[in-house]
């Protein structure tokens, strides 16, 4: 949940979409990200060496998001957005990934795809409160992408929703809402479905 908004659009979209998971036989587990305070990356450099840490890396929670995203066999992002653009507390969050960029960079793409395990899905959900704007999301979008990439995490698919300035504005759209409903159905039967048959391939 990665609005500076309590109890907004974007928390209501996280809320409905693990409710379905849960509904489907999978766990959820939801995180504000606001809860966690993450302090601006200031660039200084310390993370363009081995072993790529960040000096501020015991001052704040990001360490602990970042975490907490490895250990998630499925993330959704769910967002507000600014000015076209993702809120300030999540891309505090996402620059802060600097490090994860500096690694691969140091390291080069040599035998990447052959060290690499399959990318964790990652889902985002966006929400808006103008109702017009061809790119309205682009720029978010393509932020996720590049953020995620370094983490070997992929952003497979995403909801995006226009017009939605209050809560009680996501309430009025019940389709809007069935969709998302359905969404996080079928990625909780699609997770312990997979879980299951790992399960069962561990035992063999």
């Amino acid at each position: 949940m990665c609005s500076p908004h309590a109890g907004g659009v974007s928390d209501h979209l996280a809320k409905v979409f693990s409710v379905a998971l849960e509904d489907a036989g999978w766990p959820a587990n939801l995180v504000e990200l606001r809860a966690h305070p993450v302090l601006a990356c200031t660039g200084c450099g310390n993370c363009a060496q081995p072993p790529h840490a960040c000096i501020l890396a015991d001052k704040d929670d990001a360490e602990w998001l970042f975490s907490l995203f490895a250990e998630s066999p499925l993330v959704l992002l769910a967002s507000s957005i600014y000015f076209y653009a993702l809120p300030a507390v999540f891309k505090a969050w996402i620059d802060r990934g600097q490090r994860f960029w500096a690694a691969r960079m140091f390291q080069g793409n040599k035998d990447k795809a052959s060290k690499l395990s399959p990318a964790k899905p990652v889902l985002a959900a966006l929400a808006a409160g103008r109702p017009r704007g061809e790119k309205l999301f682009s720029g978010a979008l393509l932020t996720l992408r590049w953020f995620l990439s370094p983490m070997n995490a992929q952003l497979v698919e995403n909801r995006v929703f226009r017009g939605l300035d209050q809560l009680e504005d996501l309430l009025g759209r019940p389709k809007d809402l069935d969709n998302l409903r359905g969404w996080g159905r079928a990625w909780g039967k699609r997770l312990a479905s997979e879980s299951q048959l790992l399960s069962l391939t561990n035992q063999n």
